[in-house]
């Protein structure tokens, strides 16, 4: 699994995320969105992947960054003067060691948002984009795309899911997860942004919704980059999404 950028990334070196300054507003849209892919399965293994759901993994976050604040301040009676534009608070080893102790395992990143392919090598292709904001697992019922895949003409071709963070800017090029975001309605719909922007521009074929009119309310400028060590499917793959 990634760290991009995660709150236990951001605790192993020594910092906390002031959450209340990852807001819409703070969002630089022209450096451009990024999604990480750094997870793939083949579909049939898909249910190996533990479920994703932005809003609980929003809510993990927020109640552990906010007993961890507490922690500081009741605690080691530490005051969380921070400059006015700063959106991560240095923390001491040993309160972090403590914080750790006390909440156990941070939450790790979110997977939002994820990609279906069938075929291999330069033969590759995109069949489905996805949002993953469920709070059960999206394919243990039976996932209307997996299902079309059955159809004649994928037979015999390999079948891949790929999962990805979302990161954003701001102006000062400072990351800002999309499970940061505040209020979680924002983040939720940068996710259902995202998501439709990504379908409108590559057609997915066995996608129904978004396909012929863009749904997007933001323009966003997404870079995708595949680290997984699958292929090189979107390896380095730029979308431009205009509402």
């Amino acid at each position: 699994m990634a760290i991009h950028h995660s709150l236990d990334y951001y605790l192993s070196i020594g910092y906390l995320p002031i959450l209340d300054r990852y807001r819409l507003k703070d969002i630089n849209y022209e450096f451009s969105c990024f999604i990480g892919i750094d997870v793939c399965f083949s579909l049939h293994k898909v249910l190996e992947m533990k479920a994703q759901s932005l809003e609980v993994t929003w809510n993990k976050i927020n109640d552990y960054v906010t007993n961890a604040f507490s922690i500081i301040t009741d605690e080691y009676c530490e005051d969380l003067e921070i400059e006015e534009t700063d959106k991560l608070r240095d923390v001491d080893r040993e309160i972090i060691h403590e914080i750790e102790l006390q909440l156990k395992t941070p939450p790790t990143a979110c997977y939002p948002i994820y990609f279906i392919t069938v075929g291999d090598g330069i033969e590759e292709r995109l069949v489905y984009v996805g949002k993953t904001s469920s709070k059960k697992h999206r394919f243990s019922g039976g996932h209307s795309a997996a299902l079309k895949l059955h159809a004649p003409k994928y037979e015999g071709l390999s079948k891949h899911i790929y999962f990805g963070t979302v990161v954003f800017l701001d102006d000062k090029k400072n990351y800002m997860p999309l499970e940061f975001i505040q209020p979680f309605e924002d983040a939720k719909n940068l996710l259902s942004n995202l998501e439709a922007g990504l379908i409108y521009d590559l057609k997915p074929e066995l996608n129904s919704t978004y396909i012929k009119n863009i749904h997007a309310c933001f323009d966003m400028l997404v870079n995708i980059e595949n680290h997984s060590s699958r292929s090189n499917f979107f390896k380095c793959k730029q979308v431009v999404i205009q509402k």
